[in-house]
């Protein structure tokens, strides 16, 4: 019969592992985000993007 063994806490793990798909997921959206406003304005310049704004 095998001694009894403490079982590691799995809770660290999963706040870990909820971190990186949080962060992931914020990635994704910012990412989306720029792609978006990319497509519509055709420039990647944050004061064109500004100027097209106030033209619409």
């Amino acid at each position: 019969m095998l001694p009894h063994v403490d079982a590691a806490n799995p809770l660290p793990q999963a706040l870990i592992l909820t971190a990186i798909v949080i962060g992931f997921g914020l990635l994704v959206f910012t990412l989306v985000l720029f792609y978006r406003a990319y497509q519509e304005t055709q420039s990647a310049d944050i004061d064109e993007m500004k100027y097209s704004e106030e033209q619409a």
